[in-house]
């Protein structure tokens, strides 16, 4: 590429590179790193769709043109203030929590660039953080105290045998 064509595509300006381009700057070699790649190369890495597990969990189901974005998901976890947020942020929140694991949490933070700080603090805020399912896993993730009680199951109107069943399960938890 030229030094032209790295400055619009990286929006860098031309006193920078021109900067670069001296041998004793410390930028030397990426300088001659990008003047030896092509233009529709790069292009192409920067159009790639960036892509996460979490996509397949958010755009399930959905149409495409109403699927959720890369910027969508990412300025969704910056905010900090869960009332603050859009309908669709608090959607994002919602599947988000419900459907991945603890194990996605440092990637989905490496791909989309958000701080463990900012996913915990609106994970306080969230109503599915009352759901048992939801808080075992994420509240032991960011070290929260629970704040799900165990509420009894209404047993007038389960079937015996699922009544049973139910017991044996809450024993052995």
């Amino acid at each position: 590429m030229t030094k032209k064509e790295i400055s619009k595509t990286f929006d860098l300006p031309i006193s920078t590179l021109n900067d670069w381009d001296k041998e004793q700057s410390r930028k030397n070699k990426l300088f001659q790193f990008l003047k030896n790649i092509k233009l529709e190369d790069t292009q192409k890495n920067l159009k790639k769709k960036k892509t996460h597990r979490i996509f397949h969990i958010l755009n399930r189901n959905i149409e495409n043109d109403k699927k959720f974005t890369y910027d969508e998901v990412r300025n969704a976890f910056i905010q900090t203030n869960y009332d603050d947020a859009t309908q669709r942020e608090k959607i994002v929140y919602s599947k988000f929590f419900k459907e991945c694991d603890v194990s996605d949490l440092e990637d989905f933070e490496k791909v989309f660039h958000v701080s463990k700080r900012d996913i915990k603090t609106i994970y306080k805020q969230i109503p599915e953080r009352m759901f048992k399912g939801v808080s075992e896993i994420w509240d032991k993730r960011f070290r929260l105290q629970s704040i799900v009680t165990n509420i009894p199951l209404k047993t007038n109107n389960i079937p015996l045998a699922l009544q049973s069943i139910l017991e044996k399960r809450s024993a052995h938890v």
